[in-house]
């Protein structure tokens, strides 16, 4: 297919904008679990359900969306998380929360998989697809992090009820869609319309030694990024935080991912994919080391290094999606809903654990050891090409 820019671009700008409403909850939620009586555990067993019943159907509405080239997916996707979402700010129970939530991020599920297919379809070569990629992930970034700093700042300005009108902006993006991204045909992408089951899909995605092991790489950085989005915010009201400047903190650490997914090409093509990850996986324990020695010292430098995780640890996702893309190509939306989806559930899944142990040994220690993960993956990274795949 020809590249088409202006579909492309507004796929970005979606991805912004439904990326803005989870970025509610990591800064919001200590507030809100203290106003309905919950407990950080409670908490985090509200986002490992949501993320399970999102994430962990990635794969599913992935391949569903393989199969429907409309944007239906894409559509749904966006209302379903711009009106359910901004209803946490309502929620008076643990229930009302749980609702919230767990209907929003299913909506965010929704969007990511056919949206995440549709962006290397209206790009000519590997080069404009790994850079558009990289772009639209980090606009995800930027959109968690606008959405950390604009939810704070409308709860302590205005109440928690006043984040329900923000939904208003998302209706109107799923609305405007149709005006910017075309349908995509069997007959425009050139593949073939195979009649292949769900089962068989995922059989053969996880039949590739290669694939196994960028989707173990995915699951080793999403374990490091929901540990410092959120369960970090904890932390951070515990040592007497205001809203407004955990958002701060968090938008932040977002932005400092965006720069890191847009590097990721440069990257790429100065020190090869292989060095990336292993540059990344590599650096992300003594950056958490250092942040965790200058934590009771100096908070600002602690804070910068914070954020600075967030640029090593997201070196890898662009060069991750469009690699696991490349292996298996009739199976774009697929494979996108697998590391896109599937990997945050799989942590979705450990999130109560996690919290748990962070209990135990205390937030700031449990951070430490989620940061070794990554370091433990280089063993397996040997194996990733040290170029792109054609």
């Amino acid at each position: 297919m020809k590249s088409c820019k202006k579909a492309v671009n507004w796929l970005i700008f979606s991805h912004f904008i439904i990326d803005c409403y989870p970025g509610f909850i990591a800064p919001l939620l200590p507030f809100i679990a203290s106003k309905v009586g919950i407990t950080m555990k409670d908490a985090m067993a509200i986002i490992s359900i949501a993320n399970i019943s999102s994430y962990l159907l990635q794969p599913i509405f992935g391949y569903f969306s393989d199969k429907c080239r409309k944007r239906f997916f894409i559509f749904w996707g966006i209302i379903i998380a711009s009106v359910f979402l901004p209803m946490m700010g309502l929620a008076e129970s643990f229930l009302a929360l749980s609702v919230a939530i767990v209907l929003g991020e299913i909506g965010v599920g929704f969007f990511h998989p056919q949206s995440t297919s549709f962006v290397p379809r209206f790009c000519k070569d590997n080069e404009e697809a790994t850079w558009s990629m990289g772009i639209f992930l980090s606009m995800g970034s930027i959109g968690y992090g606008v959405g950390a700093l604009v939810a704070t700042n409308i709860y302590e300005r205005f109440g928690e009820q006043a984040i329900m009108y923000t939904a208003i902006i998302g209706v109107m993006t799923a609305l405007s869609m149709f005006l910017f991204v075309p349908k995509v045909s069997c007959d425009e992408t050139g593949e073939q319309k195979e009649k292949i089951s769900l089962i068989t899909s995922i059989r053969e995605i996880f039949s590739l030694r290669l694939e196994r092991i960028l989707i173990a790489s995915s699951i080793a950085k999403s374990i490091v990024v929901s540990s410092y989005t959120l369960i970090m915010p904890f932390f951070w009201k515990s040592i007497n935080l205001s809203a407004s400047k955990i958002g701060l903190i968090s938008c932040a650490f977002l932005a400092t991912s965006t720069l890191g997914m847009i590097a990721a090409p440069k990257f790429e093509k100065k020190i090869g994919s292989r060095n990336t990850f292993y540059f990344s996986f590599l650096l992300t324990l003594p950056l958490a080391l250092a942040m965790a020695f200058f934590m009771g010292r100096n908070l600002p430098v602690a804070i910068v290094l914070y954020s600075i995780i967030g640029f090593v640890i997201f070196l890898t996702q662009p060069i991750n999606v469009v690699m696991s893309q490349k292996l298996l190509p009739k199976y774009k939306s697929t494979i996108s809903g697998v590391v896109g989806g599937f990997t945050w559930g799989i942590v979705g899944a450990l999130l109560p654990i996690l919290s748990f142990f962070m209990e135990k040994i205390s937030i700031l220690n449990g951070v430490l050891v989620v940061a070794a993960i990554p370091l433990v993956m280089c063993i397996w990274v040997r194996e990733i090409p040290e170029k792109p795949l054609d």
